[in-house]
């Protein structure tokens, strides 16, 4: 458990009413970004601020914030609106040859992976191929010798997937730079509760969003992009953000991309999910990641020692290297699931069902109390 647990419990007032579970689904926000949301809010409504001017300012703020998480450089972050953004930037601005344009994916990704590549083979820049995979498990072996045998120029992956799984990117980083393969990284299970580390993990494209794990406003997320990548990808959307130009002489029109992560953005950015983003980002350094990690898989643990094995089966792989945040589960009678799910709900226990599995990801509010009252619920089923 987390230290102090009691004071960061009660930054959640929700958790009085109900027991949640899914915060790979989405999460309500600690009272500390509200604070900061709700002094943004009455300053703006009753005192003059430029807007401008705030949203310059914060946006550095965040992405100095969002460098920091990833152990980058504030310039090598994109602010986008989410995950799917920041894959689609990738999609749209790689130029790939007709002749060598196969990209990769496992066949049980989330489908915001998946989409933005179909859209550029159905305009004719890439061509699709799904790796075989089981809850989003595929044998590191399979799918390297699946880059290699196929000519794979792209290989996009989500660091955890959506039920569970947990890769091992620095050695699928590894291999893709050797081969010359773009690395496309969607992280948004993970950033924040799982330690992320571009530079250690070799990862030169990595999208996340922050309604999830990161507890914001949604319509925010940001992207990490190299320096190499940069000199790779093309900008393709373009407005007064994004290139360098007079401001005290708006008709000089002159297309001239900035050269950090700006050049990918979209205009104005989303003031408010900024402002929460970037406090909760701070909180969470505050804590540390890897002790939010910890404090995750304990309230786990706790579930699972209390489970009736004779009616539930746990199917996520609880190794350490590939363990991650979320656990699926299921009745030994699978069909019953969605059943045990409304049960809960019934009872004020949220928790999901993704693919006919149950799925729980704990955050750091949860205690042990509610791993104990979601068990004996589950047990009495």
């Amino acid at each position: 458990m987390l230290d102090n647990h009691n004071e960061i419990r009660a930054q959640f007032p929700f958790m009085e009413k109900f027991i949640y579970f899914d915060a790979a689904h989405y999460t309500p926000y600690p009272q500390r970004s509200v604070k900061k949301l709700n002094e943004f809010i009455n300053t703006f409504t009753t005192d003059y601020l430029n807007l401008s001017l705030v949203n310059i300012n914060q946006s550095r703020e965040f992405r100095s914030t969002c460098g920091k998480l990833l152990n980058c450089e504030a310039e090598d972050i994109i602010i986008t609106s989410n995950t799917t953004h920041g894959i689609n930037i990738f999609a749209n601005g790689i130029q790939l040859d007709p002749k060598d344009n196969n990209v990769a994916m496992l066949d049980s990704e989330f489908p915001a992976v998946v989409y933005p590549w179909l859209n550029q083979e159905k305009l004719g820049k890439a061509t699709v191929m799904l790796i075989p995979s089981d809850k989003g498990y595929a044998n590191e072996a399979l799918i390297k010798r699946t880059l290699m045998d196929f000519n794979v120029r792209v290989f996009t992956i989500s660091l955890v997937q959506f039920l569970g799984y947990r890769h091992s990117m620095r050695n699928i980083a590894e291999f893709c730079k050797k081969r010359n393969i773009y690395l496309v990284v969607d992280a948004i299970q993970a950033t924040g509760v799982c330690p992320v580390d571009v530079q250690e993990m070799g990862i030169d494209f990595l999208s996340t969003g922050n309604q999830k794990w990161l507890m914001s406003p949604a319509g925010l997320g940001f992207t990490y992009i190299s320096k190499k990548y940069r000199e790779l990808i093309n900008p393709t959307y373009a407005g007064t953000t994004n290139v360098n130009y007079n401001f005290d002489n708006f008709l000089d029109y002159k297309l001239d991309f900035k050269t950090s992560g700006e050049a990918y953005e979209n205009s104005t950015l989303n003031t408010l999910a900024m402002i929460g983003t970037d406090e909760v980002l701070k909180y969470f350094m505050e804590l540390g990641v890897k002790n939010i990690f910890e404090h995750i898989i304990d309230i786990q643990d706790k579930l699972i020692s209390l489970l009736d094995k004779t009616k539930y089966k746990v199917e996520s792989d609880l190794s350490a290297e590939h363990r991650s945040n979320i656990l699926i589960f299921s009745h030994v009678d699978s069909t019953k699931n969605k059943d045990v799910q409304k049960m809960l709900e019934d009872k004020k226990i949220y928790i999901a069902v993704r693919e006919g599995f149950l799925r729980v990801s704990p955050h750091i509010y949860n205690n042990y109390s509610d791993a104990e009252q979601l068990a004996e619920s589950l047990n009495s089923f």
